[in-house]
């Protein structure tokens, strides 16, 4: 008798551990059918949209086409392209070509066609030196960022100290700002 169960339990145990590598077996096939005939998913390129500014945005953007420090820029260029650099006192510094880190500097390093056009502004930040870094963009050519550097003296009036381009910008990036700030690139009213 206790042989008869040992003999049930051997013959039960074997049946189990059928019972269980065929299940685990036949999992396995569906998942490895299911890998097989799955494509692996691609990455989606995000599109991207221009900006929605409200209008209180674009109000305060207004504003700084009337900066000072920002209408001396147009003054500067002006300037340079009739040849009597008015608004330059250190013009030879502004005018000629250089390089810093790599990047040129100087209004003649680029195309005068770029002075040309009107401009907008990217971004205006304080300088450590005095005065303002004013990054634009011009309209007509919108594949640069560039960097003026105008500087308030002490009698009042401003002086354009220094050109050059923001390299910071790549080319992929100049097609993103393009899009991105499409509005205001693309807005001839309030260019300088």
């Amino acid at each position: 008798m206790k042989y008869k169960i040992y003999l049930a339990i051997i013959l039960l145990l074997v049946v189990a551990g059928l019972f269980l590598f065929n299940y685990k077996n036949n999992n396995k096939k569906v998942v490895v059918d299911q890998i097989q005939t799955t494509k692996p998913e691609e990455p989606t390129p995000t599109k991207i949209e221009p900006i929605v500014f409200t209008q209180e945005q674009l109000n305060d953007y207004y504003q700084t086409t009337k900066n000072p420090f920002v209408l001396h820029i147009r003054k500067a260029l002006n300037g340079y392209l009739n040849g009597t650099n008015v608004g330059m006192d250190s013009s030879d510094l502004v005018i000629e070509k250089d390089e810093i880190d790599g990047s040129p500097t100087g209004l003649s390093s680029f195309d005068k066609d770029y002075y040309k056009s009107k401009f907008v502004v990217f971004m205006i930040d304080d300088s450590i030196a005095g005065g303002k870094f004013i990054r634009i963009i011009f309209q007509d050519k919108p594949d640069k960022v560039f960097i003026a550097w105008v500087y308030k003296l002490a009698g009042g009036e401003y002086d354009f100290r220094g050109f050059s381009q923001d390299s910071t910008y790549t080319e992929e990036k100049m097609k993103e700002v393009q899009v991105l700030y499409k509005t205001i690139l693309e807005d001839k009213f309030h260019s300088i």
